[in-house]
């Protein structure tokens, strides 16, 4: 990848809309590393007439449905697991994240990986970086939305078959220090501006359950910010995973006509 293009901010311009649109790449964390590009961030929010963070936030619910988030025909993990491969996520878990594996063993595998995950990543701030970018939002008046709902991330996440987040889930509990590893690798490409690495990173890591969580998705965020572009200016927020590669948001953009530009300080 071309120096130029090492960056998460990113000017797209339709022929039918005289006002560029931005898209922005995130981390979903509060790890101080998402937030050193923020100002750059509100700096663009500033001239848009939207923000469109990759779900509504004034879509969640009052309450997280439980029942959504957990694995289905009264399944936990002791019966997907081996007693061993059990015990040790139990000591993983413990260690890592400070819980008992009976806390989580009714919820997805893949809910377990993103949860420690989180637990690698610091949480030095209030809100994760995607929430902040909400939050300045509304505090100067501007419009807000989403490129997806809650419930089709929800919906997202019950159709990768069971196999394929158990198999990841078995990969990390034998591999914790390898994986804890991956993610701080991920997080130094993010502060690096590395999208292209951060997407090879993530495209590897999701195995096979890349189409549904990487490539299904691209293609809808990329046909809706073509929606919300054409008649207005809009700050897309999306995880920086989205962005690169033939299947990324950026090129789908780009062959449906839109002008992209790479955005530095």
């Amino acid at each position: 990848m071309k120096k130029k293009k090492q960056t998460l901010l990113w000017e797209i311009q339709s022929n039918k809309n005289d006002k560029p649109s931005y898209i922005f790449g995130t981390m979903h964390v509060k790890d101080s590393v998402a937030f050193h590009f923020i100002d750059q961030a509100k700096a663009k929010i500033d001239e848009v007439d939207m923000l469109a963070n990759e779900f509504d936030f004034t879509d969640l619910p009052a309450t997280v449905n439980k029942e959504a988030m957990t694995l289905p025909d009264q399944l936990t993990l002791d019966q997907l697991l081996t007693i061993k491969l059990y015990q040790k996520l139990d000591q993983l878990l413990r260690k890592m994240v400070g819980v008992p594996v009976q806390a989580v063993r009714n919820q997805f595998p893949l809910l377990i990986n993103n949860l420690i995950a989180e637990k690698v990543m610091s949480a030095e701030m209030p809100t994760s970086l995607d929430q902040a970018l909400f939050e300045y939002a509304q505090s100067k008046g501007i419009a807000t939305g989403g490129i997806e709902t809650y419930a089709e991330q929800v919906e997202t996440l019950q159709k990768i078959p069971l196999k394929y987040q158990i198999k990841s889930l078995v990969w990390t509990i034998k591999n914790a220090h390898k994986y804890e590893k991956e993610i701080k690798t991920m997080k130094r490409y993010y502060e690096l501006m590395e999208i292209d690495k951060l997407y090879q990173s993530s495209k590897r890591s999701l195995g096979g359950m890349r189409k549904i969580l990487l490539y299904d998705r691209n293609v809808v965020m990329a046909d809706r910010i073509a929606e919300m572009t054409r008649t207005q200016s809009v700050f897309c927020a999306i995880g920086a995973a989205h962005l690169w590669g033939k299947k990324g948001v950026l090129y789908l953009l780009k062959h449906k006509g839109f002008k992209i530009k790479p955005l530095k300080d």
